[in-house]
């Protein structure tokens, strides 16, 4: 009877995940699902599934954003294919599949972790709670609903997979099988390596039984070692040869240090939000904290430090074990995007995904032990004797966290249905975000609404003067309003803001090619298509451009020499989008002979001797410009660009 009641709320448990999500599956794509799968050529093709695997070009269509994970692209080549097209429900089906998978997996995982440390009747109960309990947390509604976060469902299941056949001590373990779900983790996203450390976190803690101390001694680590070497060997092999691949891809990030030191106060949110998960949005506004003395950094540390003590300290017990693995989870889980690398944006709640995998583990034991050591308490209520049975409390406890957290995916679902719900969502909860601003204002512009489309874009401009996306929409406002001059204006501005972005290239030319410059427009959808080659909207362009009559060439250009050192820089700029470079630094010696302490010159030098690789030369301009502006953003920016090149 026991075993029927057990499977039939398992199934209770499957029905209630199903019904949370029902209404999510004709979400629209958002935000990144834009350059790596509506304008990825690429995935339209599931003969290029190989190619997945050794370009990481083939994985967006901007290169900055162009990392190693190739088996996310190959599943979204398949949801393509099998939809006929880009059918946003196909995309959604797959990712939602893979995530119940993903639950199911945990559950086994769960009970198997628990038995090991404090075998009980109650263990197959609490595993199916913590599992339903990950699977309608509201905070993962972000995960399952951004179509291009597959990639944490994809690199969780693998982690987690990994490590059930690993404890399973069959033939998987014996021949290294369990190596191969982590190594696919790691084609899905980087965050699969940390499979290999908490495989050998499980052998440290449940096997061998080391204390801490013990767990640092040489010959314990090299058993370790010995132990997993086939994960160890697999993850990094991929992870190493995926970033010597990925020579396009930048994280974004500005200081390291500033964004390390940000980074306990967001450890410190992420728990928050485990707990309370009530300000969810797609897109925050946080910042890197300027001063390593804010008073959030202090508390951020102190809380770091007070969650690393509570998992040494349960480290200590063979039953509270559980607690310490999930803990050690949850912080390790978080070191890809909470110290070795920058990225743009400091903290997103997408990110927590993997991490409460641990965190679930962790919470759930630690109330379980709580319930284990109570005993039932009778008390007079209104002159009757009633007994209290923890059991009780706590089951009816557990039902409304259930509910709860159903209720609030159920919410995000409907915030995440459209782009307008979802970018009004991000600049009422994020109100200094420039990107959701921006954002906002394009789908404004989109439905013909220019005069609230300008005021987003202004409020952007505040926020993010330099962000080379927002100076295109403002491009693409202005051009729609029949403002040539600021169109182009802007245009210019996003090309010399971002040089390396195809975006930049294909609005000013889809523009250029509006107003009839069509020789114009199709050296700058070129220009795009060899930054990107999988750009389709740039293909698309391209070949619709081509097919109209063609200008004649005027020769005035060549026919009049320019007399005015801005007119040099014009001509400068112009070569230098084109990726003429050569002609750009000639075009720039050209205005310092008229005007020799001309700042912009020595920058434009420096940029294109940057992209010829010839970083000394482009040291020695950028200095001559910062030495006559100090205060000059874009000479600093190529600057930092060619330092960096020289230290490597």
């Amino acid at each position: 009877m026991s075993r029927r009641a057990y499977a039939v709320a398992c199934g209770l448990a499957l029905a209630a995940l199903v019904a949370t999500y029902a209404d999510h599956f004709h979400n629209d794509f958002h935000f990144d699902d834009d350059h790596t799968i509506r304008n990825n050529h690429f995935i339209r093709d599931v003969h290029n599934i190989p190619r997945f695997f050794v370009d990481p070009k083939t994985f967006s269509s901007l290169p900055a954003n162009q990392s190693y994970r190739p088996l996310l692209t190959t599943t979204l080549a398949l949801d393509y294919w099998m939809a006929g097209g880009l059918d946003p429900r196909a995309f959604h089906a797959t990712s939602f599949a893979l995530f119940a998978l993903q639950c199911a997996a945990m559950l086994v995982l769960y009970r198997r972790l628990m038995d090991r440390a404090r075998p009980h009747a109650w263990n197959r109960w609490i595993a199916l709670f913590a599992a339903t309990w990950y699977a309608l947390h509201a905070a993962n509604a972000e995960t399952v609903n951004y179509i291009i976060a597959r990639s944490e469902i994809l690199s969780t299941l693998g982690v987690v997979v990994s490590l059930l056949m690993f404890t399973s001590k069959g033939v998987a373990r014996r021949w290294g099988l369990y190596a191969i779900p982590a190594a696919l983790a790691v084609c899905a996203k980087e965050q699969g390596v940390i499979a290999a450390p908490l495989i050998m976190l499980y052998v440290a803690l449940f096997e061998r039984e080391l204390t801490m101390g013990e767990l640092f001694q040489p010959r314990n680590i090299a058993r370790l070692v010995a132990d997993t070497w086939p994960v160890l060997v697999a993850c990094m092999a991929i992870l190493v040869g995926g970033l010597r691949l990925a020579t396009t891809f930048t994280p974004g990030g500005a200081s390291r240090w500033a964004y390390l030191w940000t980074q306990p106060f967001v450890i410190l949110h992420y728990v928050y939000t485990f707990v309370l998960p009530v300000n969810l949005s797609a897109d925050t506004d946080w910042s890197p904290f300027a001063n390593p003395f804010d008073d959030r950094v202090v508390i951020g540390l102190v809380f770091v430090g007070a969650l690393l003590w509570l998992g040494v300290t349960a480290w200590r017990r063979s039953e509270t074990r559980p607690i310490a693995f999930g803990i050690f989870w949850f912080l390790g889980a978080l070191v890809p995007t909470s110290s070795i690398v920058p990225f743009a944006e400091v903290m997103n709640d997408h990110r927590v995904f993997f991490p409460f995998v641990g965190l679930t583990l962790a919470a759930s034991w630690a109330i379980a032990l709580a319930a284990f050591n109570r005993k039932d308490t009778v008390v007079a209520v209104a002159g009757v004797r009633v007994r209290l049975k923890p059991a009780a409390i706590l089951m009816t406890a557990c039902l409304v966290v259930l509910a709860a957290h159903a209720y609030g995916t159920h919410r995000r679902n409907i915030v995440w249905r459209t782009e307008e719900s979802l970018w009004l969502d991000v600049t009422e909860k994020s109100p200094q975000n420039g990107r959701g601003l921006m954002t906002y204002g394009v789908i404004q512009m989109a439905k013909g609404r220019y005069d609230v489309a300008d005021q987003y874009f202004t409020r952007a401009l505040q926020y993010a003067p330099q962000y080379a996306y927002l100076h295109v929409n403002i491009g693409v406002l202005k051009g729609a309003l029949g403002d040539a001059a600021e169109a182009e204006r802007h245009f210019r501005a996003a090309q010399q803001y971002d040089p390396g972005n195809p975006v930049s290239y294909y609005y000013y030319a889809r523009w250029l090619g509006s107003v009839g410059r069509v020789d114009e427009a199709i050296a700058f959808a070129r220009r795009a298509l060899e930054l990107s080659p999988g750009h389709a909207e740039a293909q698309q362009l391209l070949a619709e451009l081509q097919s109209r009559p063609r200008q004649p060439h005027a020769p005035a250009a060549a026919a009049t020499t320019p007399d005015t050192p801005e007119r040099w820089i014009e001509i400068s700029l112009t070569a230098y989008r084109l990726g003429r470079y050569q002609e750009c630094i000639d075009a720039s010696e050209k205005a310092l002979s008229l005007r020799p302490d001309y700042a912009e010159a020595y920058n434009n030098i420096c940029a294109a001797e940057n992209a010829m690789q010839r970083y000394p030369q482009a040291v020695a301009a950028c200095e001559r410009a910062m030495a006559l502006r100090p205060d000059f953003p874009l000479a600093r920016n190529n600057l930092a660009l060619a330092r960096s090149h020289l230290t490597k």
